[in-house]
């Protein structure tokens, strides 16, 4: 699964990727792409955390990558 939140900010990306992270399974794994480092820093790794997934961040040119492993 992959999510696009490049040009999301405020609410936008945090619900989206609640919402994703709150309905996966052992095993499953998203993919989720931004171009705002704030919004990794304060949405996306807090809930990751939360859900105790495993991540790994990647910078390629202008935007991030975000590979999630529940």
């Amino acid at each position: 699964m992959e999510l696009n939140l490049i040009g999301l900010c405020c609410s936008q990306p945090h619900l989206t990727v609640y919402s994703k992270l709150r309905k996966m399974k052992d095993g499953d794994k998203i993919k989720i792409i931004t171009d705002d480092f704030t919004i990794i820093e304060r949405d996306i790794l807090p809930l990751v955390n939360f859900f105790k997934c495993k991540y790994s961040v990647v910078k390629d040119e202008d935007k991030y990558i975000i590979y999630v492993e529940k």
